[in-house]
């Protein structure tokens, strides 16, 4: 088990708590102290296939929960945040997951970037009543059928329109599609996207299901060839999409990819074959490229210190770990309590511009972004850049 505390209470701060938790502390609420630290859990991949992702999110709240404690905490209060490691395994994500969820202290768990293991931890969120904002984009959250749970990330559905609507405007008439239905992200990406497409008139020429572990793509690549799309869109996460990419180059297919590639643990490994590949992202990727006003604004203000400390722009998984602090932060200043119930119910009314989007969440909404969060990106010299479509997109309409 990885653990990692960004502060460490007193043991005055320790016994103020307990005695807070005494005082305050409830089954039906869970705990509610107005002193010692607020205690947040989370729990990425930090091994494993999807470490790049937990890698990501892990930095990024380390470097949020250095800027609020340092700015004076909140509610006048120490953050304070344990980490722990899923190794990219659902059932070791769910019991992390439920070991925090059962511990009264803890306020609120981010929960991991690997959605298969986010849509997996939903009943504990329930039967423990404890507010949680997946790192994944969990589609199961959106509706907010589970009072508990939320995303922080656009859903698949949403990359899905959002690509498909790229593909349209650049004149695409048919589609080779490659993905995985091992995983939700998958599952649910290409089922949006076949939606889409039929919707928009492109037809699709290979529909494709691949096994994520393989370390050879060459038959389901052949079919793309064979079947000579205007454009091959994959569904996947983790090492496949590099090898998918290498394998792929040259073929004079436009390679369109999704947000679990919009980072540079993406671009270096797959290397040059990557130049003019074409993905779905966080608008924030681009975030360099926006034009100035609040949106910029709140990129810039946790891109530059990152850009500091890692000579590195942020890729997306850390973006969407900074995001998931600073919802939780507003949602407990909001509420001006630690207490489960009050964080929860504070969530749901929560309208806050963060570095990925404005999230507005609501009974019916525990996704709280649209379209107009995500852009489209290219590979240029090894770097990811907003592509004409998106630069278009920024001057008309911003989620500020």
């Amino acid at each position: 088990m990885f653990s990692t505390r960004l502060t460490v209470p007193t043991v005055a701060g320790a016994l103020a708590l307990a005695l807070g938790l005494a005082a305050c502390g409830s089954a039906e609420g869970g705990t509610e102290s107005s002193s010692g630290p607020i205690k947040i859990g989370v729990v990425v991949p930090l091994t494993g296939p999807f470490s790049p992702l937990g890698i990501g999110d892990k930095a990024a709240i380390e470097q949020e929960v250095d800027r609020i404690n340092a700015e004076g905490g909140v509610l006048g209060r120490d953050l304070e945040v344990t980490i722990k490691d899923d190794k990219t395994e659902v059932p070791q994500s769910v019991t992390e997951y439920n070991q925090m969820a059962a511990d009264r202290s803890y306020t609120a768990i981010l929960s991991s970037s690997n959605v298969a293991a986010s849509t997996a931890i939903g009943p504990s969120a329930e039967s423990n009543r404890i507010p949680t904002i997946a790192l994944g984009p969990v589609s199961a959250f959106k509706d907010g059928s589970n009072d508990y749970a939320f995303t922080c990330v656009a859903i698949p559905e949403l990359y899905a329109e959002a690509a498909v609507d790229y593909l349209e405007s650049e004149g695409i008439e048919s589609l080779a599609i490659a993905y995985t239905s091992e995983d939700p992200y998958g599952k649910n990406g290409h089922a949006a996207t076949v939606a889409a497409a039929e919707a928009a008139g492109i037809e699709v020429v290979v529909d494709e299901a691949i096994d994520v572990a393989a370390t050879d793509f060459t038959a389901a690549i052949s079919k793309v060839k064979a079947a000579k799309p205007d454009a091959f869109l994959v569904w996947v996460a983790g090492p496949a999409s590099v090898i998918i990419t290498k394998q792929f180059a040259g073929s004079g297919i436009p390679l369109i990819m999704t947000g679990a590639q919009a980072s540079n643990l993406y671009v270096e490994p797959a290397g040059a074959e990557a130049e003019g590949v074409v993905m779905t992202s966080s608008i924030a990727v681009p975030g360099r490229e926006l034009p100035a006003g609040p949106l910029k604004d709140a990129v810039d203000a946790f891109a530059n210190p990152w850009l500091e400390q890692n000579d590195v722009y942020p890729p997306q998984f850390a973006f969407d770990g900074a995001a998931g602090i600073q919802l939780l932060v507003a949602a407990i200043e909001k509420a001006e309590s630690t207490d489960r119930e009050k964080v929860r119910d504070a969530l749901e009314s929560l309208d806050v511009l963060t570095p990925i989007g404005r999230f507005q969440f609501s009974e019916d909404d525990h996704g709280g972004i649209g379209k107009d969060a995500i852009a489209i990106v290219e590979v240029k010299d090894g770097d990811l850049k907003a592509t004409p479509y998106s630069l278009e997109a920024f001057k008309a309409s911003l989620p500020e």
